[in-house]
């Protein structure tokens, strides 16, 4: 039998040492790339919980339009509020273009979704989206 040259071990184990660190470096740089693909993901969620939290929510939507319609600046205004599955309809009618200004504003600074709005010299007609 032939013995084994000590410098073929040697060799053999430093190969081995070599493949093994270049796999670790390349399992590190798949960790890492994991680990900010899933903050990315983590941030999108919150800011899909917190658009649930305020844009879409029922209760608040209508609490801000009644908010909205109670103000005294349009107690000569004609204002019809119509409530469907989906959406909430507002329609103001009124000849003092200061009042349908001021309704416009204080709508469109708040957060809502606006499905339609139709804009004319003495009429505002506003759909908001529930969901």
């Amino acid at each position: 039998m032939s013995r084994l040259n000590p410098l073929y071990i040697i060799a053999l184990f430093i190969t081995i040492l070599l493949i093994s660190f270049y796999l670790l470096n390349i399992e590190k740089e798949n960790f890492f790339s994991k680990n900010s693909e899933y903050k990315s993901i983590s941030k999108n969620a919150k800011d899909y919980q917190a658009y649930q939290r305020t844009w879409n929510n029922k209760k608040n939507i209508n609490k801000t339009i009644d908010q909205i319609l109670r103000n005294k600046i349009y107690v000569n205004s004609k204002i019809s509020r119509f409530e469907t599955k989906n959406s909430i309809k507002v329609s103001i009618t009124s000849s003092d273009e200061k009042a349908l200004n001021n309704f416009l504003n204080r709508v469109l600074n708040k957060q809502m979704i606006i499905k339609k709005l139709l804009i004319e010299k003495t009429n505002i007609n506003l759909e908001i989206g529930l969901n």
